[in-house]
């Protein structure tokens, strides 16, 4: 019986430790902060965009009005359409006249880039490749390492010159070549084992930036730099990279990575990271929302509802947990 009790209070014991050694971020001082009820829900996020329950959809500059169709959300769009999709491996491409083309797939479709007649893809199963809707049909397809965890903010696949980028679940970049349908070349990002799917993919100048949940990487023909921290969150923005860490730290970076400002806002959990031309936004899980100046000297953070759930930022707003965060009337002294 002693034994008994002495094991469950040791591992009460343990858990309690545990339990009690997570470290929160706690500011000194708050500015508290209202938030607006949207009157909606964001029922599916990725890195280009947001569905809600209404049927809207988030992209990055705006939210619009769409027709989608039951068990169908929001993958990416281009100037003229959007690419919508099921669990069912149902594709949609949708314009203001509604559905204009469909495509099946074996498998989920998880993102997706319209280049003229072609859908460059990437499915839940980590097989990618080309879909023609003048031909109706698969024209090039390839395999990837099967991804058994990933990062929700899935990339979409980039044209650069004519040449397509396209990020996969397991960490790699795959450049095709869309005239000849060849690779041209491949490269990791990282190579973790899980949550290590490409959660960053754009350009600044000419130079290729992607990202996973765990490293940075610069592409150039100056050659290839490596940023080795545990990331939340990218955004390029007027000629600059800025970084939200897993440590809590913001950082400032040009093209070839190398840090021009940081600062670092101690336990800090980002749940979304934005910035714009005067101001850097990050919002904490634990309920806060840091606003800073772009070189980071300057900063004020505001109390706010707790992140509980998915959250998306559009335009100059923040979309979380049926709450929508203006930040156009923010500022940072």
């Amino acid at each position: 019986m002693y034994r008994k009790i002495l094991l469950a209070s040791t591992i009460a014991t343990i858990l309690f430790a545990g339990c009690s050694s997570k470290q929160y971020f706690e500011p000194q001082q708050t500015t508290s902060l209202s938030t607006y009820n949207m009157r909606d829900k964001l029922i599916n996020y990725s890195r280009d965009g947001a569905t809600l329950a209404s049927g809207t959809i988030l992209t990055k500059n705006e939210a619009k009005k769409i027709k989608l169709d039951k068990g169908f959300y929001f993958i990416n769009n281009n100037q003229k359409a959007a690419i919508t999709a099921d669990l069912q491996g149902n594709c949609h491409i949708v314009t203001r006249r509604g559905t204009v083309a469909s495509a099946k797939f074996p498998q989920a479709l998880v993102a997706g880039t319209l280049i003229g007649q072609y859908l460059i893809y990437v499915l839940q199963n980590n097989n990618y490749g080309i879909y023609d809707f003048k031909a109706n049909k698969i024209i090039y397809n390839n395999e990837a390492h099967k991804a058994y965890a990933i990062d929700r903010r899935i990339a979409n696949p980039l044209l650069v010159d004519k040449l397509v980028v396209i990020p996969t679940l397991d960490g790699k970049l795959v450049i095709l070549d869309l005239t000849t349908k060849k690779i041209t070349k491949e490269m990791f990002v990282s190579t973790e084992k899980s949550l290590n799917n490409i959660i960053f993919l754009g350009t600044l100048n000419d130079t290729l930036i992607a990202a996973t949940p765990h490293k940075i990487l610069s592409l150039s023909s100056k050659g290839k730099k490596e940023y080795n921290k545990e990331i939340s969150e990218v955004v390029i923005n007027g000629g600059n990279i800025f970084v939200f860490q897993k440590d809590g730290k913001i950082a400032k970076v040009d093209e070839s990575l190398s840090v021009i400002a940081e600062k670092k806002f101690k336990f800090a959990h980002f749940s979304v990271g934005t910035v714009d031309a005067t101001k850097v936004y990050g919002l904490e899980k634990q309920g806060y929302l840091i606003v800073a100046n772009r070189n980071l000297s300057k900063d004020k953070i505001y109390r706010v509802p707790e992140v509980e759930d998915f959250t998306f930022v559009s335009g100059d707003k923040i979309y979380y947990d049926e709450k929508i965060i203006d930040l156009s009337k923010l500022n940072y002294e």
